[in-house]
């Protein structure tokens, strides 16, 4: 399908010059040496979600090809594991905290100084071709019709690839940045609400899986995962805050869902996976085809994660890790190595993406920023001095991923704490925050989190830190 656009006054009048001055300051030369740059993202994919990552119960050949070709991060966490905090993070490479948000709906503060650094305004005035198509979900001042970009499409699913590919396929002068956010899979959102018979009209799609799912023998549907058990010791404030109101009831299927429904479930996301690899894989035939693959850095991620039946969970919000940790693929043909899977550096999508992405387009990336460009380690470069561990929030409490432990807490009375050997654990099945053989793990931990206030400024945790002797607060 073809789509026509038209540019979208984006900025004042005033930002406007300064883009345009700044762009005619970038010789023909310098702009032939920097890449086009396509930054995929999808909708709630846990890291888990393709089948390059040993998954045999889905087919995703798209994303397998960026990782054949290219670096896949295993340790890739988000700022948050909700929608809007973490895509307001990836845009600023800002903790979504420090803008006062920390859920879907809560109002943004942005600073001025933020706005204008945003990763859409960076990437333009370095001289570059702005694109955005597909979900938004961030605070107004960062809505892409006035962020940086020139062209921006709204459909998420099928006609999103069809524009992305439109915009790419131009003829041009300068680079582009296209930005080309999916939805799926996160409608697997309404499986529940199509298992009850009350899904929305426009969840037809997700109706029809489910149907299709339910008619499969038991043995043709995924099994449930290794550590489909609640741990033991789990603190308190996690169920404390499952919305039984919320779309995906995740306490209540946790508390009524059967091993066939939750099978169910898991196929239903696999598909949903499926879908939007399909429109993935177009895009990439496109850039293949016009013969942009060599001149072109691709980076590909999701918002956040999906539990699908982890601790007899579903949805987002929470800090295990199918839920926290997404999806992160970089290439660049001729630059990255291929095939690689980098195990050992902790990277932060929210602040280390905005960084990575403007170092490639030679950007003016704000230095008072926490994250780290990613191109050495791509590169196959040593890099020394990488971070200890990396942090994730949401409004009730804190995670701090080291490179063995994970370390939660939380504001609520009673368990508060959470301490995982992710070398021996990885199923996150052990808590072993009282057991006195890890004290000085725990005790190290809290230390993080008490560096963590102090480096970020991150305020709101401080509800959250325990003590720990000889630390200074």
């Amino acid at each position: 399908m073809t789509m026509t656009f038209s540019r979208i006054l984006v900025l004042p009048i005033i930002a406007v010059t300064l883009t345009a001055f700044v762009a005619g300051s970038v010789n023909a030369e310098s702009a032939a040496q920097r890449p086009n740059i396509l930054f995929i993202m999808t909708d709630q994919q846990h890291a888990g979600m393709m089948s390059c990552t040993g998954n045999s119960y889905l087919n995703t050949p798209a994303m397998d090809s960026l990782a054949r070709c290219g670096i896949r991060f295993e340790r890739a966490y988000v700022a948050n594991p909700v929608c809007v905090p973490s895509r307001i993070s990836m845009a600023t490479g800002m903790m979504p905290g420090r803008l006062d948000v920390f859920n879907n709906g809560m109002k943004a503060i942005v600073p001025d100084e933020v706005e204008k650094n945003s990763l859409g305004l960076l990437i333009q005035r370095a001289g570059y071709d702005t694109f955005y198509g597909g979900k938004v979900h961030m605070a107004p001042e960062l809505n892409p019709a006035r962020a940086g970009y020139d062209i921006v499409v709204r459909d998420q699913r099928a006609l999103l690839s069809d524009a992305c590919i439109e915009f790419i396929q131009q003829k041009r002068e300068r680079p582009f940045f296209a930005v080309a956010s999916f939805i799926n899979p996160h409608d697997i959102c309404y499986v529940h609400a199509a298992h009850i018979g009350k899904a929305p009209k426009n969840m037809q799609h997700v109706e029809e899986l489910y149907r299709q799912a339910s008619a499969l023998p038991l043995d043709e549907l995924p099994p449930l995962p290794d550590n489909f058990a609640i741990p033991a010791h789990e603190p308190e404030a996690i169920e404390a805050h499952l919305n039984p109101k919320a779309v995906t009831p995740a306490v209540t299927m946790r508390k009524d869902y059967d091993e066939h429904q939750w099978r169910i479930f898991r196929w239903i996301y696999c598909r949903l996976t499926e879908q939007v690899d399909a429109h993935i894989g177009r895009i990439l035939d496109a850039v293949r085809d016009a013969g942009l693959e060599e001149t072109t850095l691709i980076l590909f991620t999701s918002d956040h994660g999906d539990m699908d039946a982890s601790h007899r969970l579903a949805s987002k919000g929470l800090f295990y890790e199918n839920s926290v940790r997404v999806p992160l693929v970089m290439q660049y043909k001729g630059v990255i190595p291929a095939g690689q899977v980098d195990t050992k550096h902790l990277v932060a999508t929210g602040l280390d993406i905005l960084p990575t992405l403007g170092d490639y387009a030679g950007a003016d990336v704000p230095e008072s920023l926490l994250g780290r460009s990613l191109r050495a380690i791509a590169e196959g470069q040593a890099v020394e001095d990488w971070r200890t561990f990396v942090v994730s929030e949401n409004s009730w409490g804190r995670m701090i991923r080291s490179q063995r432990f994970k370390y939660c807490v939380y504001a609520s009375k009673g368990f508060r704490e959470s301490l995982v050997d992710m070398v021996d654990d990885p199923d996150e099945l052990i808590n072993l925050a009282r057991k006195p053989e890890f004290r000085d793990a725990l005790l190290e931990h809290r230390g993080f989190l008490q560096q963590w206030i102090k480096v970020s400024n991150d305020t709101e945790a401080e509800a959250f830190a325990l003590p720990v002797p000889n630390v200074a607060r």
